[in-house]
C-alpha cells in the first residue's frame, strides 16, 4: 500500500492540541497550579511552534508525493485551511485593542501587515495584533513554496538535502550567535533570528525528510507503543535543563520533534486515537489563533468589572477560548474553508 493510501493519522492530528494547548499555558498559565510545579517546562511550550512547522512539512509531504499537484486548488485548500479563522483573530485583537485606547500610531501599518500576513518579514512587526499569528505568516511561506520543495526533493534529492543541512546550519549559527546579545541589539537583527520565515524554513524542510523516511517504512512492522512516551520525556528532559545561553527557537530540537512524529505514526497510540482527542486536534489551530483575543479581552474584563484569583481566571478563559474556537468551528471555519476550497473539495 503506497503512503498516499493510508488513511489519516489521528495520533499526529491529537497531538496538535498538546501543542496548541502547551502554547496557551506558555502564554498565560505557566505560573499556575499544576503548571507551577514544572515552571521551566511550561515556559517553554512556545517551542510546540516548531513541532507544528516540523509536522506541516511531515503531513504535507505524505498528502502529495508521488502525486500531481495542481498548484490552483492546493492552494485553495491551504487558505481554506488558515484564512477564516486568522481573520477573525485579527478582527477580534482589533477589537480588543479598541477597547484600551489610545492605539497604537502604526496601528494602520499593524493591520494592513497582519491582513497580508507579511508580518514575520518585517522588523519591529512580527508580533503586532495577533501576537501568536507570526507563525501562520511564516506557515504561509513554506505553502507557497512547498511545491518547489517538492519538486526538488522528488528529482533532485542531493540538491535539497544540500539546502535543507545550510538552511539548519545558518539557522542555528545566527540565531545562537546573536541570542546572548539580543537585549542590546536593533529590532532588525533580533526580529529577523526570532521570526523570518527564512530562518525558520529548514524546519519545515526537516518535516518532508520525515515524510520520505516514514513512506520508505510505512507498511513495516509496529514501533512499540512506549517509544513516543520515551521521546516525549527526552525532548521534556532537553528542554528543563536547556543551559541559559542557548535557544531552540529555531529549530534545533526539530530533528527530535521528526522522531516523534515518526514514533506516533508508527506505534498505536490509544488515546490519541479516541474521536474526542482527534476532535481537540482538528479544532487545534482555533485554539492558537484565537488565544491572544480572547485572553486579552477576558483580562481587560477582569480589571474592570471583576477580579478573579490568577487560577480561576486561566481556567474561565481557558474554558471561553475552547467553546469560542468550537463554534467558530462549526459556523465560521468549516463553511468558509467549504467556500473556499470549492472544486477543490
Amino acid at each position: 500500500m503506497n503512503i498516499q493510501d493510508r488513511p489519516q493519522i489521528v495520533a499526529l492530528t491529537s497531538s496538535r492540541a498538546i501543542a496548541a494547548v502547551l502554547v496557551v499555558i506558555h502564554h498565560y498559565g505557566w505560573n499556575v497550579y499544576p503548571f507551577n510545579l514544572a515552571p521551566v517546562f511550561f515556559r517553554n511550550g512556545n517551542l510546540a511552534v516548531s513541532y507544528f512547522f516540523v509536522l506541516s512539512g511531515f503531513v504535507l509531504y505524505n498528502a502529495h508525493v508521488n502525486k500531481s499537484l495542481d498548484y490552483g486548488a492546493y492552494l485553495r485548500k491551504r487558505a481554506a485551511r488558515i484564512l477564516p479563522l486568522y481573520y477573525v483573530g485579527l478582527l477580534l485583537t482589533v477589537g480588543v485593542l479598541c477597547l484600551i485606547p489610545p492605539l497604537p500610531l502604526n496601528m494602520r501599518q499593524q493591520v494592513v501587515y497582519g491582513a497580508l500576513l507579511i508580518q514575520s518579514y518585517i522588523p519591529s512587526y512580527p508580533l503586532s495584533l495577533n501576537l501568536p499569528a507570526w507563525s501562520i505568516s511564516v506557515e504561509l511561506f513554506f505553502y507557497l513554496l512547498f511545491p518547489l520543495l517538492l519538486f526538488l526533493e522528488q528529482r533532485k534529492r542531493n540538491l535539497f538535502l544540500l539546502i535543507w543541512f545550510m538552511a539548519f546550519i545558518a539557522a542555528q549559527y545566527f540565531h545562537l550567535k546573536y541570542y546572548e546579545q539580543r537585549h542590546e541589539l536593533s529590532d532588525d537583527i533580533v526580529d529577523t533570528i526570532f521570526f523570518n520565515p527564512v530562518i525558520h524554513v529548514s524546519q519545515f524542510m526537516t518535516g518532508m525528510i520525515g515524510g520520505y523516511l516514514y513512506a520508505r517504512i510505512a507498511d513495516k512492522k509496529e514501533w512499540p507503543r512506549y517509544i513516543p512516551v520515551l521521546m516525549s520525556i527526552i525532548i521534556g528532559v532537553i528542554i528543563v535543563f536547556k543551559p541559559g545561553s542557548m535557544s531552540y527557537h529555531t529549530g534545533l530540537l526539530a530533528p527530535l520533534f521528526l522522531l516523534l512524529i515518526i514514533a506516533l505514526a508508527k506505534s498505536k497510540t490509544p488515546i490519541l486515537d479516541l474521536p474526542f482527542f482527534v476532535f481537540l486536534g482538528e479544532i487545534s489551530y482555533g485554539v492558537y489563533i484565537l488565544q491572544y483575543p480572547v485572553y486579552r479581552g477576558l483580562e481587560i474584563l477582569n480589571g474592570r468589572y471583576y477580579t478573579l484569583n490568577p487560577i480561576m481566571f486561566f481556567y474561565s478563559s481557558f474554558l471561553v477560548l475552547m467553546l469560542t474556537t468550537i463554534g467558530m468551528h462549526y459556523f465560521v471555519d468549516r463553511p468558509l474553508g467549504k467556500l473556499i476550497r470549492g472544486k477543490s473539495q
